[in-house]
């Protein structure tokens, strides 16, 4: 089930197995979404149980076992002496042992490398039900990633069937010295044989349903870019990371830069109005962006606003300046309990009046429902396009009954303004880092280094 974020899969899951009138379900997903399924469970099929593994019984009340990806391959946590293997195992077994007619994968996109435990436990656990069903709203964008899910789905077509190696040398141009290293076109994704793809495609459409938002009609968002122009010494230490990988701090204390990918994360921190120092403490710059977002918020506050942050000091930093003047938030990042998630969701769903969610957007990007807000400020970008679009979907899903407003803060003449290009475009933090090694190379350059 191949539908965009916010189009309902959980309540097409659940449409699906009560159609299907089945007793037996097992639901493996991400720990944040544990919460979801029991809740969407309670509200759509209100004469089924959700339990545990542990709990499981010989009862023929439709039950839902949910557990999550990582269970399957981790230890017991009242265990723990117990090893990671022989827990996983054990919980793998009971659940094959209950026999499910239905085991659905959610967030599909976690089932990848077909050497991972998880990709091995859930080829395991699906191999032990009559059906099987993948959720996804990001789909694996790499040929590489579609034969781990799609032998979930059906270990029998001879397209699945073949061994991972023979699958890539079947489909994939490989190059190298051993000729086992798979040859990447401009875009630095795999390229593939000539017909490979067609191919792919014809062997997959007969167990997909791809479905995305147009299908809906819900109303378009209205995006926004607001310039933030960046204090003196922000720009002053910016400089000094874009052009010479490092900045100082004090007399004795300095941030750097030793690769492409640490100096994105570094330009990123700085234009946040931070950086991580030498020592890995965290050293405040400026306010720059902070001021520009309160502003945002005290313009929107009789709204509901989703604030979507990379880092955790972006969460913390706005914390305290909402503390201070009295505005009524919750946080959802990667500290928030499990069991906390759905209730802040209820807060911000459900309660009346103004409010505003912080919200990590690795944390919290995908599961939830904010199909209440008016406005979604993204503070920092990730690289991730998937992690963007899924943050999207928080907001802009079925629910939304208006022109939700989603705002971005870029930092003026700042890698934010060719990192939201990117994500736009699509393109891979591969792309991103080659861009960014380009400026350096032209910042050197000019100054004739």
């Amino acid at each position: 089930m191949q539908w965009d974020p916010g189009m309902g899969k959980t309540l097409g899951t659940l449409a699906t197995v009560r159609y299907l009138k089945l007793q037996r379900i097992v639901v493996t997903c991400p720990v944040v979404a544990k919460g979801v399924w029991r809740r969407e469970v309670t509200k759509w099929w209100p004469d089924a149980r959700v339990l545990e593994v542990d709990e499981i019984d010989d009862s023929n009340v439709p039950t839902i076992v949910v557990i999550s990806y990582d269970k399957l391959v981790d230890a017991v946590p009242a265990d723990p002496a117990r090893t990671r293997n022989v827990a996983g195992r054990d919980r793998l077994h009971a659940l094959l042992r209950w026999q499910p007619e239905l085991v659905v994968f959610d967030e599909a996109q976690y089932i990848k490398s077909y050497k991972a435990k998880r990709t091995r436990s859930a080829m395991k656990l699906a191999g032990g039900a009559r059906y099987r069903l993948l959720l996804s709203g990001t789909p694996a964008h790499s040929p590489l990633d579609w034969w781990s899910q799609y032998r979930v789905i059906d270990a029998s077509n001879p397209m699945w069937q073949q061994p991972f190696q023979r699958y890539r040398e079947d489909v994939l141009l490989l190059t190298g010295p051993n000729g086992n290293w798979p040859k990447r076109g401009p875009d630095g994704k795999p390229m593939m044989k000539p017909g490979a793809q067609n191919r792919l495609l014809n062997a997959m459409a007969p167990y997909t349903h791809h479905a995305d938002a147009s299908r809906v009609n819900l109303p378009d968002p209205i995006e926004s870019i607001i310039p933030v122009k960046l204090s003196k010494v922000e720009n002053k230490h910016y400089d000094d990371m874009a052009t010479y990988l490092r900045t100082t701090l004090d007399p004795d204390t300095e941030a750097q830069a030793t690769i492409v990918l640490t100096k994105m994360l570094r330009l990123s921190q700085i234009s946040a109005g931070f950086v991580t120092d030498e020592n890995g403490t965290l050293r405040d710059l400026g306010t720059s962006k902070l001021d520009a977002c309160l502003e945002l918020l005290e313009e929107r506050e009789h709204q509901k606003v989703v604030v979507s942050c990379r880092f955790k000091h972006d969460i913390d930093r706005l914390k305290i300046a909402l503390e201070a003047r009295g505005t009524p938030f919750r946080t959802i990042s990667g500290s928030t309990p499990e069991r906390e998630r759905p209730q802040i969701e209820d807060w911000f769903q459900k309660v009346p009046g103004p409010k505003v969610l912080l919200l990590q957007q690795r944390a919290g990007g995908v599961a939830i429902t904010l199909s209440e807000a008016n406005a979604l400020i993204f503070f920092t970008l990730e690289n991730s396009v998937v992690a963007w679009r899924q943050t999207w979907g928080r907001v802009w899903r079925i629910g939304q009954t208006g022109h939700v407003q989603i705002i971005y803060l870029v930092g003026d003449n700042t890698q934010d303004e060719t990192q939201l290009i990117a994500l736009k475009e699509g393109a891979s933090i591969v792309d991103m880092a080659r861009h960014c090694l380009n400026q350096l190379r032209a910042r050197l350059r000019e100054r004739g280094l």
